[in-house]
């Protein structure tokens, strides 16, 4: 195996649909919503990770998200994704046909560049766009994914839930980095047990940040009812 590092990306993305009035007088269309980023880069033995996710709010430009993707997405040695063809791509390229020219131009020179080398759709073998949902396929391996349907992704959209959307949306690039390790062998396994450790000193170190803030707020509420009983 070469020493240089090699770097694979794992990419979601989501629209939602909007009526013609709420959008424009045109045809009905679509709006994006967020994006989910997991980079894993092997450099020699030592695996890196990186999660990172983004949502949009109502009324706010989707060039904003692909500005947010176009900072972020490196030049990928793999790029795995869900119905890339018939899903993820057109998504963008939609987005980037409402976009400002220069940032449309920006983003799509830098999606060109991530899908460049090797290209991986976990949908293909399980039926391309016909293949069920990504949480389904992802359940039967017993690996966790959120529900993201058409009406969960709007309604947690439209009342503003955007800290839960961004969970799911990183969540679900983990999802889709997990499942390509299942079918990728020997380095499937090592890769995995690396991402699970990861995965469990990134959730210590959030328990960590939340414990001062939840002790805090129980010795305010000690403190509220000692002054109750004044």
């Amino acid at each position: 195996m070469t020493d240089d590092p090699v770097t694979f990306v794992s990419l979601t993305v989501a629209a939602v649909s909007i009526p013609a009035a709420a959008k424009s007088a045109a045809a009905p269309g679509t709006h994006l919503i967020g994006a989910g980023l997991f980079i894993a880069t092997r450099d020699s033995s030592h695996w890196r990770f990186s999660s990172e996710a983004a949502i949009i709010a109502a009324g706010e430009k989707e060039q904003n998200l692909l500005l947010w993707l176009a900072d972020r997405l490196p030049l990928a040695d793999t790029l795995i994704g869900w119905q890339i063809d018939h899903r993820l791509v057109p998504a963008l390229l939609d987005a980037a046909a409402h976009a400002d020219a220069t940032i449309a131009h920006h983003f799509t020179l830098r999606l060109a560049r991530a899908l460049r080398h090797n290209v991986v759709d976990l949908a293909i073998d399980r039926g391309g766009a016909a293949a069920s949902a990504l949480w389904e396929v992802a359940g039967e391996a017993a690996i966790a994914s959120p529900s993201m349907t058409a009406n969960a992704l709007l309604g947690n959209w439209s009342v503003g839930r955007l800290d839960l959307l961004r969970a799911d949306f990183g969540a679900e690039a983990l999802a889709i980095w997990l499942l390509f390790l299942r079918q990728a062998q020997t380095m499937g396994l090592d890769a995995e047990d690396e991402t699970l450790a990861w995965m469990r000193r990134r959730s210590s170190i959030h328990l960590m940040k939340s414990e001062p803030r939840a002790l805090g707020a129980e010795r305010r509420e000690i403190g509220i009812r000692e002054e109750r009983k004044k």
